[in-house]
């Protein structure tokens, strides 16, 4: 249900519904009213709602694509634990801007541990 979906991706990028709404300019009532299911979202707010989370409508939607998920490819591929393609999921359901942030903390991490081993 979509409904569920919304709630589900939202809570997973800790946003209120409130900065939901405003960011894709609808009001509160109506996002509310998205997420209760008490109000069928329209192809346009859809659209705008898959933009905003840099996902697919047909993941909004939950629509089987009748193609593997990209997670799975990649555990398979990888041979991943469940832990591993969890945070990778969880990795990549994030907004572009803090998946770039949080690479640029990784590196910066990773250069000074590399530098302070080096001067040992």
């Amino acid at each position: 249900m979509i409904s569920e979906q919304l709630s589900k991706i939202r809570k997973l990028h800790k946003l209120t519904m409130k900065e939901v709404a405003e960011a894709i300019g609808i009001s509160l009532s109506a996002y509310q009213k998205y997420e209760n299911g008490t109000r069928d979202v329209s192809t346009a707010t859809l659209s705008k709602l898959a933009d905003f989370y840099h996902v697919t409508t047909d993941y909004l939607l939950r629509r089987e694509t009748g193609e593997p998920e990209i997670i799975d490819q990649l555990a398979s591929e990888f041979n991943m634990t469940a832990l591993e393609k969890k945070i990778l999921d969880n990795y990549l359901s994030l907004p572009k801007n803090i998946r770039t942030d949080l690479m640029e903390f990784l590196h910066k991490s990773v250069k000074e541990v590399q530098e302070e081993t080096n001067n040992d």
